[in-house]
Order: C-alpha cells, then sequence, then structure tokens
C-alpha cells in the first residue's frame, strides 16, 4: 500500500486518526497549521490548492474535508466496519457524522467562544446559541436512552464525531450539572473515549469542567486623576466678549472620518447611483475613470472562523446583521460580502470602499468586526477581484458565490 499521510493541526486531524487506529493503518502526521505565519506553504499549496485542511496524500490520491478523509480510510481494509454494515447504515453513519461536525459543533463554538474571548461577547447570541446547542443535545439524550451506540451494535464515525465534538464540549460550558441532566450521553461518551484506538491518539482523558465558565466583562482602565481647575480667566471686555459670541461654535465630528472633510475630487454618492442603476461591468468603467485613492480606498474583509460556517443561508444572515450594525458609517462605506461555496465548506469575502485609509475608523462602530480580517487593497492590481465580489460574477479562491449583502 502507498504511504499514508494526514496534514493538518490538533482537532482537525484527530477524527480521521482516530479511524486509522481501528483499522490497523499507518497513517504518518504532518503537523500543518493554516495560522503560521506564511500559512501551510508552497509545497502543501501544490498538492492542496485551496490550502484546506486537513489534507490526506495516498500516493497520488489527494483528499480534504473531515469527513470525507475519515470516510476513505475506514473504507481501505474495513476491518472495523466504521462505516457500518448495510446501505442503511453507512447513511446513517454519515448523518450523525456531519451533525456532529456542522451543526452541532457550530452552535456550542458560538455559545462558548465569546465566553472564552475568542469572539465579541454578546448576550442575545449566546444565548440563541446555547437554547440551540441545549436543544440538539436533548435529541441525542433522548437518542441515546435506547441504544449503546448510535448505528447499530459497535462503535462507527458517528460515535467517534459526536463524542468529540462532546469531549470539546466539556473542556467549556459542558459541565457536572449538564452531565448529571444527561446520563445516556455521559454513558455513551465514556464508553467511546475509553476505547484503545482513541486513547492512542488523544493520549490523556478529556478534560471535563466542574461549572461552566461565564462571560466576565473586561476590566475598565483607570480613570486619570482629576486635574487642578485652571484659574478662572479674566473677565473680558464687553466689546470683545460680544464679538466672541458672534461667532459660530465649531461643529465637533461625530464620526472619525467626517474630521477628513468633504472628498476633493470623488462623487461618492453619484457611485453609489451609477452602481445601482447599472450592471457592475458598465459602473466599474464608471469607477475607472473617477476613483481616485486620495479619497477613497479599497479593503477586503475576510470571516475569521469560516470553518464554523455551516448552511449558507445562515451565513447570509450574519453578513446582513454586521451591515445592520455599520449603519453609523454608511456616509463613508459601500462594499458587498459574499458567502462563497456551499454549506458545510463555504467563506464569507467581502470588499468595501471606505473614506480615507483609516479601515478601523469605519468599522469599528460594529461590536464583531474583530470577527473579520481587514486587508487593505490596491484599485488597479486588485481590480478583477473588486468587480468579482462587487458583481457576484466568478470564482473566488475556486468557490462561486451562494449569496451577498450589498452595503451602500
Amino acid at each position: 500500500m502507498a504511504a499514508l499521510k494526514i496534514y493538518g493541526i490538533g482537532p482537525r486531524t484527530t477524527i480521521p486518526r482516530i479511524a486509522a487506529q481501528y483499522e490497523g493503518l499507518n497513517l504518518e502526521y504532518v503537523e500543518t497549521n493554516p495560522h503560521a505565519e506564511g500559512g501551510v506553504g508552497a509545497a502543501y499549496l501544490e498538492k492542496f490548492p485551496l490550502g484546506l485542511v486537513p489534507g490526506l496524500e495516498h500516493g497520488e490520491f489527494k483528499l480534504t474535508e473531515s469527513i470525507a478523509i475519515s470516510s476513505y480510510l475506514a473504507s481501505l481494509e474495513n476491518k472495523a466496519n466504521l462505516l457500518g454494515q448495510t446501505k442503511e447504515q453507512a447513511a446513517d453513519v454519515l448523518r450523525w457524522a456531519s451533525w456532529a461536525n456542522a451543526d452541532l459543533i457550530a452552535n456550542l463554538v458560538s455559545w462558548f467562544a465569546p465566553l472564552t474571548g475568542s469572539r465579541p461577547y454578546q448576550k442575545p447570541q449566546v444565548e440563541a446559541a446555547k437554547e440551540k446547542t441545549l436543544k440538539h443535545l436533548a435529541y441525542l439524550e433522548k437518542a441515546l436512552s435506547t441504544r449503546t451506540f448510535l448505528v447499530g451494535e459497535r462503535v462507527t464515525l458517528a460515535d467517534i464525531y459526536v463524542a468529540e465534538v462532546l469531549s470539546f464540549g466539556q473542556r467549556f460550558v459542558l459541565d457536572a450539572e449538564f452531565r448529571k441532566a444527561h446520563p445516556n450521553t455521559l454513558r455513551f461518551w465514556n464508553t467511546v473515549v475509553r476505547q484503545q484506538p482513541y486513547t492512542a491518539v488523544i493520549g490523556a482523558f478529556p478534560t471535563q469542567i466542574e461549572t461552566a465558565i461565564v462571560y466576565t466583562p473586561p476590566k475598565k482602565e483607570a480613570k486619570p486623576k482629576a486635574e487642578q481647575p485652571a484659574a478662572a480667566p479674566k473677565p473680558k471686555a464687553p466689546a470683545a466678549a460680544a464679538e466672541e459670541e458672534d461667532k459660530p461654535a465649531e461643529p465637533k465630528a461625530k464620526h472619525p472620518c467626517e474630521a477628513l472633510g468633504p472628498a476633493q475630487s470623488f462623487p461618492f454618492d453619484e457611485w453609489k447611483r451609477v452602481y445601482s442603476n447599472n450592471d457592475t461591468p458598465v459602473a466599474m468603467k464608471w469607477l475607472d475613470e473617477h476613483f481616485n485613492a486620495n479619497d477613497y480606498s479599497i479593503v477586503r474583509c475576510d470571516f475569521k472562523y469560516n470553518e464554523e460556517l455551516t448552511q449558507t443561508f445562515m451565513s447570509a444572515n450574519q453578513c446582513t446583521g454586521f451591515h445592520t450594525r455599520l449603519e453609523a458609517s454608511r456616509k463613508f462605506l459601500f462594499g458587498s460580502l459574499n458567502v462563497y461555496g456551499t454549506s458545510g465548506n463555504s467563506k464569507i469575502i467581502g470588499v468595501y470602499m471606505i473614506r480615507g485609509n483609516d479601515w478601523k475608523a469605519v468599522f469599528d462602530v460594529a461590536p464583531d468586526y474583530e470577527s473579520y480580517n481587514f486587508t487593505m487593497l490596491d484599485y488597479k492590481t486588485d481590480r478583477e477581484l473588486i468587480e468579482k465580489v462587487w458583481s457576484w460574477e466568478g470564482e473566488v479562491e475556486g468557490l462561486t458565490v451562494a449569496d451577498g449583502k450589498i452595503f451602500k
């Protein structure tokens, strides 16, 4: 058999490696971190052009996506029947694995990530995610009331995927109180994670938190000591005082971009009308003639947690919510935030035109702006990408548009 190699980091490779243990396969693990400086590297991109991890290499055969990789490894010799013993069982295994790897983990992370500080905290969203997670887990508890394993009488990939997500949750929010209220789920989890192929990969027994973490607001910075009041100014002569009263008060800038004053050479509002009333290629030709980088800049926006996205319509709703929270910057902002790909394999990518060149001054009016990466673009160099995003046409990073939201 040709050499088997899996590329990725920690949790992303755990389940394929467990599947290999059940099958007795010699699977070489090559640590590959997409978040490291320089990303995954040119050699990896040559094998896996989209840069997705985990990636499996078996001779000339290359494969990405965790469930696909695990299923492939389980089917090579099929010693452990991890895919079930009938076609119906195989379909049910994939159903549970997909549920755990998309719906359950997405809601679970949306619940605890803001509590750990890795995402901005917004109480309504956290409470909604908690409610959805507990609803999913109530369904699991009921399903396990009449069976030891999720599909058939032996461990399958369904059990491994669900158990791994439960391990993740117990590190943060699925505490002792939750476990006491869900005895079937706890019994199932203990059974799966104590199997030898599982422990051979994860090593130490998974962490179980006693009390769920809660949100702790960041400490406010200490206020500087009040300065001593300055001596009262000498009264002015009546004539001087009257002259000063006649002067209009200077307006205060309500938004950082207000301080830039009006654009000198680019009619921003006219551009919005041109875009709205013409096909994008026609509007872009107008923009080619009028755009001036001295007044406005182009910014690319990428969601940081694409691996947690599930249904594309839910991602589109997220785009709408982000735009709603950008309302205070409407006078200084135009662009489109798009969902690329399909459910379970998607990315949120946007391109915006902003007043000035300080993207943070425009976007930090939205509390969740920290969930996105912002990159300054060059209008001429990145012209093709800009038109693709604003027209919703063509591929970006190998994916086509599923939905999008315009901000103008």
